[in-house]
């Protein structure tokens, strides 16, 4: 079942690629189809604009995720790609980044798992200011 749902998802992805230059090979007066690929970029483009940043807490709760190694599928990844516009958080992020891969977090040191945790205590702490900010407001 794996391997099919892989082949499958491979033959996609070459459609995706090859499919606008079939097309222009094929059909050269039918300009229209490019409006197809111009839409898809479009639509990448507006999700990587309007896509929220992560709440502190939720991201302090993908990184004891992470450091505990009870994670699943494509947390790693979504972890390290996450695009974050927020400068403290960004920050942050790039800390725990520059500690070691993600992947690896459950076997480091306890002095490097520490700094994960001190990590995760800053970002649960500027959680509870900005809700503290938002309460007074």
């Amino acid at each position: 079942m794996k391997r099919a749902l892989k082949i499958a998802s491979g033959l996609g992805c070459l459609t995706s690629v090859v499919g606008p230059l079939l097309a222009i090979v094929l059909y050269p007066k039918a300009k229209w189809l490019f409006a197809f690929a111009l839409i898809g970029v479009a639509v990448l483009w507006l999700n990587r604009r309007f896509a929220k940043d992560p709440t502190p807490e939720a991201l302090a709760d993908q990184i004891e995720r992470l450091l505990t190694g009870n994670y699943a599928g494509w947390d790693v990844d979504d972890f390290e790609m996450q695009g974050i516009r927020d400068s403290q958080l960004q920050d942050l992020h790039r800390r725990c980044m520059s500690v070691g891969l993600p992947e690896e977090w459950p076997k480091l040191s306890d002095e490097q798992k520490n700094q994960l945790r001190d990590i995760i205590v800053e970002l649960r702490e500027l959680g509870d200011a900005r809700k503290q900010g938002q309460a007074v407001n």
